[in-house]
């Protein structure tokens, strides 16, 4: 096992300035997608340990996970996590009213994943542009449980040398309702190393 990795300053700082700008192209985005302004924000941005990951979401109410594969110079996945209530609010914004309350029709599946398309792919876009790195992701898929339980299959799944997650909470703010969102970033040891390192180089320049 690695050691924990920790963020310099400037490592943290990048990667806010990121996120900001993921967040700026995914706003745009999702308000063409529900035909309505949503402003998001980023309130947290951290490295935690793996074995701390289940941690952040132990007892809570059942999620929609969201996954999405990183292919390219980096390996990893990305999980976006929803509330069902959340994740209800938002399709309904899109389809209108719910065809089902306890559980989600095809239709509500694929505006979820277009949802996890934006989110993941906005923030991968901009850390690739920033850092000139070459970053794709895999179409999305789904699991609907626990969250604690969605966060072990995911580990599960991975066959990934993963010690350290980067984990971002995000909030939407729509027609003054707030929903919060989280996203984990894993990726294998080498992964990290090398983005961590192509972060470096930007403060040489």
């Amino acid at each position: 096992m690695n050691e924990l990795k920790t963020l310099t300053e400037f490592q943290a700082d990048a990667l806010k300035e990121v996120g900001n700008i993921g967040i700026g192209q995914a706003t745009t985005s999702l308000s063409m997608m529900v035909n309505r302004t949503i402003k998001i924000s980023m309130p947290d941005l951290k490295f935690i340990p793996l074995v701390k990951v289940p941690d952040l979401v132990k007892f809570q109410e059942p999620q929609v996970g969201i996954i999405l594969e990183l292919k390219g110079d980096y390996k990893g996945f990305i999980l976006y996590l929803l509330s069902k209530d959340s994740a209800k609010f938002l399709t309904n914004l899109v389809l209108g009213a719910s065809e089902s309350q306890d559980t989600f029709s095809e239709m509500e599946q694929s505006v979820l994943n277009e949802l996890g398309n934006i989110m993941g792919g906005a923030y991968i876009t901009a850390l690739s542009n920033f850092l000139g790195i070459s970053i794709s992701l895999s179409c999305p898929f789904q699991l609907y449980d626990m969250a604690e339980a969605i966060i072990n299959q995911v580990i599960g799944i991975m066959s990934l040398d993963v010690d350290n997650v980067l984990f971002l909470e995000t909030e939407f703010d729509i027609k003054n309702e707030k929903l919060a969102g989280k996203m984990f970033i894993f990726t294998d040891a080498q992964s990290l190393s090398g983005l961590l390192d192509a972060i470096n180089r930007i403060a040489e320049i």
